[in-house]
């Protein structure tokens, strides 16, 4: 079997021979090529990911939020009561985030001092403290909640609400009381404190708005589209089809996306396909059903009917077919298209009758024998007529069996080696930061056609792909023992 697969077969028109043929049949009638009948495979699932890096949004509220509001000595009222005044001064610490699947949880921890001055209608004014001169500052839990949802046009989207914003506990540590004037600055510093955070919210989902994927993932779309050349004249296309959402999950501040890439991989031979053929509009992003990865590649390879009938001239040619005191000696074959999946096997012969004659039949692969063959070859039409006028007795079936069990060309082990070949090939940097990484099971036959100019074989090799962008991901599993 010959790596290069090529075209063309010139029919081998007369011979050199003592006399006339004794039959000499026209060659079969040629039509046109019927429609591709190989299946189609059915799309892989490719897993990949797509990272958002929540650090810039998180940065940003950090740094818009105040660390610290309010003012120890800037008194303000205490409702309607014109002789009560309080004031506070607060302090957050750093925001902390936590992540469960696409929720983010932001907190932080307010610590503040408070005063209370009563002015009453008669006497000098008043006043007391929490949290002032080395006694335990009152504390505040506050808690963010945002919702994170990738969109279809490869962003991201949140929904920021403050949930939480209450006293650490009740014990009397957490709570800031002047009750003598029955001012509680513990609800006024929560009120406060409320304020200040939702103010902050709106530019929190900003932030995350800003997010944009859609370019970077546009030109990864565009890159694993182009061929990727695994040796002379033979080719492989991922053929992406669609892209799905699958499950979520954070990692150091990142909300990581799985994605499932739906392609059709295919290896093939001839010149290299071309890029505006296989470039498809980046789709929009949708969850989907998360099916289990599943790698299936085309392997389309064509055998030339030159190589075929060199094939079949070893096996063939000067083999001697005995019926009773008659013979024929095979002195030369030749094996051509014929359209319509079929193909035509034209025998020259010498011995006790000479002449030519032609077969035709449907190709086929014997997965065992690892071989192509023509099981059900039988006389062309014209050479039955010709045969019934002058040479009846080689329409005998020992012969035409002969013919079937010898007319076989050898795979020779090509689709594995094919196998290998399209594996190194897919295991490789596809874009900076951007790598496939695949692993093939054994190849098998799926189907063999006919065409005019070649025969095509199309198999199928099983296995699993992933294609790391950014960062590698988990491995893929260990290749079953055979």
């Amino acid at each position: 079997m010959v790596r290069r697969i090529v075209v063309a077969l010139i029919l081998a028109t007369g011979w050199a021979c003592k006399g006339s043929p004794d039959v000499d049949a026209p060659p079969p009638l040629v039509v046109d090529d019927s429609a591709d009948s190989l299946s189609t495979p059915t799309p892989s699932t490719i897993a990949s990911e797509i990272r958002y890096d929540l650090e810039p949004a998180l940065a940003a509220l950090e740094l818009s939020a105040p660390r610290r509001f309010g003012d120890i000595n800037k008194r303000l009222e205490a409702g309607s009561n014109k002789r009560a005044h309080f004031a506070f001064a607060a302090a957050r610490s750093p925001f902390r985030v936590a992540f469960d699947g696409q929720k983010a949880t932001i907190s932080t921890v307010v610590e503040y001092e408070g005063r209370g001055w009563y002015d009453p209608p008669v006497g000098p004014e008043v006043s007391a403290a929490c949290g002032t001169d080395g006694v335990p500052r009152p504390r505040v839990r506050v808690r963010i909640i945002s919702d994170l949802t990738p969109t279809p046009d490869w962003g991201l989207k949140s929904r920021s609400r403050l949930t939480t914003v209450e006293p650490v506990s009740q014990e009397n540590r957490d709570r800031c009381r002047v009750t003598v004037f029955r001012i509680d600055v513990t609800d006024r510093v929560v009120g406060a404190t409320r304020k200040v955070l939702e103010d902050q919210l709106r530019s929190l989902d900003a932030s995350i708005a800003k997010l944009q994927t859609r370019a970077r993932f546009e030109e990864w779309w565009r890159t694993i589209a182009k061929p990727i050349r695994l040796t002379d004249s033979v080719w492989f296309t991922i053929n992406p089809l669609d892209v799905q959402l699958g499950a979520i999950r954070n990692d150091s501040g990142a909300l990581i996306a799985a994605l499932q890439l739906f392609a059709r991989p295919r290896i093939q031979t001839g010149n290299r396909p071309n890029d505006f053929d296989l470039f498809t509009p980046l789709p929009a992003l949708r969850r989907g059903s998360n099916p289990p990865r599943a790698l299936s590649v085309s392997l389309d390879g064509e055998l030339g009917y030159d190589v075929a009938t060199d094939m079949l001239r070893r096996a063939l040619v000067q083999k001697r077919i005995d019926r009773g005191e008659r013979h024929v000696i095979i002195e030369d074959v030749t094996l051509s298209g014929i359209g319509a999946g079929r193909v035509a096997l034209g025998v020259r012969f010498g011995g006790s009758m000479s002449g030519r004659v032609y077969f035709t039949g449907t190709p086929s692969y014997d997965i065992v024998a690892d071989q192509l063959l023509v099981p059900d070859l039988a006389f062309d039409l014209q050479t039955s007529n010709a045969l019934v006028r002058s040479m009846a007795w080689l329409k005998d079936d020992a012969i035409l069996g002969f013919l079937r069990e010898r007319a076989r060309f050898p795979v020779q082990g090509q689709l594995d080696r094919f196998r290998q070949m399209a594996e190194r090939g897919m295991n490789r940097d596809l874009a900076t930061g951007v790598r496939l990484v695949s692993r093939l099971d054994k190849a098998s036959a799926v189907g063999v056609r006919a065409y005019r100019k070649a025969l095509r074989v199309r198999a199928e090799a099983t296995g699993d792909a992933l294609i790391e962008i950014d960062r590698p991901m988990a491995a893929l599993p260990a290749r079953k023992s055979k």
